[in-house]
C-alpha cells in the first residue's frame, strides 16, 4: 500500500465533472421596486395578575417590595415602592428606640404588604387593557 505525498500540490477535479450550484440551475427575478406591506400587528403577551401578586406577596414576606409593579410594567412605582419601604424601614428602626418603632415598623410592613400586591394587579389590568386595544387598533388598521 503506498501513501500519497504530502508535499504534492491539491489539484482540484476537472470542472466538467463538478455539480452546477442550485442557484445557478433557476433563475429567480428580483423586484426591483419595493413592496410596502404596511402596518403589521405584534401580539404582545398578556401578563399575569397572579403572577405580579405572588411576586409582591412572597418577596414581601422577605421585606422587597416593587417586583410585582416592576413585572407588571410600572418601573417607577416597583422602585418608588422598593425605595420608600427601605426609607421607612430605618426611620421606623431608629425609632425603635423610642419605643414608637415598634408599633409603626409591623403597621408599615402590613400596609405595603397589602397596597403593593394591589397596586402590581391593577399594573397588570392596565397593560392588558392596553395590550388589547393595541391589538385591535393594528388589527382594524391592516385590513
Amino acid at each position: 500500500m503506498t501513501h500519497p505525498d504530502p508535499y504534492q500540490q491539491w489539484q482540484p477535479a476537472p470542472t466538467e465533472q463538478l455539480p452546477v450550484p442550485v442557484t445557478q440551475q433557476y433563475h429567480v427575478p428580483v423586484p426591483t421596486q419595493s413592496v410596502y406591506v404596511g402596518p403589521q400587528a405584534v401580539l404582545i403577551p398578556q401578563k399575569s395578575a397572579g403572577a405580579a401578586v405572588a411576586l409582591e406577596l412572597i418577596l414581601g414576606l422577605f421585606g422587597i417590595f416593587g417586583v410585582g409593579n416592576l413585572y407588571a410594567g410600572r418601573t417607577s412605582t416597583g422602585v418608588l415602592l422598593m425605595l420608600s419601604f427601605w426609607g421607612l424601614f430605618w426611620i421606623n428602626f431608629l425609632l425603635i428606640f423610642a419605643v414608637v418603632g415598634l408599633v409603626t415598623m409591623p403597621l408599615t410592613w402590613i400596609a405595603y404588604l397589602v397596597f403593593g400586591p394591589l397596586l402590581a394587579a391593577r399594573g397588570v389590568e392596565r397593560h392588558n387593557a392596553g395590550v388589547v386595544a393595541a391589538t385591535h387598533t393594528a388589527i382594524t388598521r391592516s385590513y
